[in-house]
């Protein structure tokens, strides 16, 4: 008996409806608060840490954010588990968040 197209290889399980909503909410609204995070956490780390003039620091952390936000968007699809993709976008949001707040509060703004 010949085997379909969909079999060869074996019993594969199709990518269902969730799996690709998933990837889509994490490739586009996640994606924009993790970078928007990363962008302001580098902009401030610019400024302050560095000593970078703060416009300047400003439109270099808006150019790499472009750099980031495709490299989040490539990962979102490329990644095997959805739920490690989730994990690793809230770990990451939680931790660029956590040090925006906190160099906020110690801190004057840009």
């Amino acid at each position: 008996m010949a085997k379909s197209a969909a079999n060869i290889g074996g019993n594969r399980r199709g990518i269902g409806r969730w799996n690709v909503a998933a990837r889509i909410i994490a490739a586009i609204p996640a994606n924009y608060l993790v970078t928007s995070l990363a962008a302001a956490c580098l902009a401030r780390l610019l400024a302050h840490g560095l000593s970078v003039n703060p416009a300047e620091a400003s439109v270099t952390a808006t150019l790499l954010s472009f750099a980031i936000f495709a490299t989040i968007a490539l990962f979102a699809f490329g990644l095997r588990s959805v739920t490690r993709l989730w994990l690793w976008l809230t770990v990451t949001a939680a931790i660029c968040g956590g040090i925006l707040w906190l160099s906020l509060s110690m801190g004057e703004r840009l």
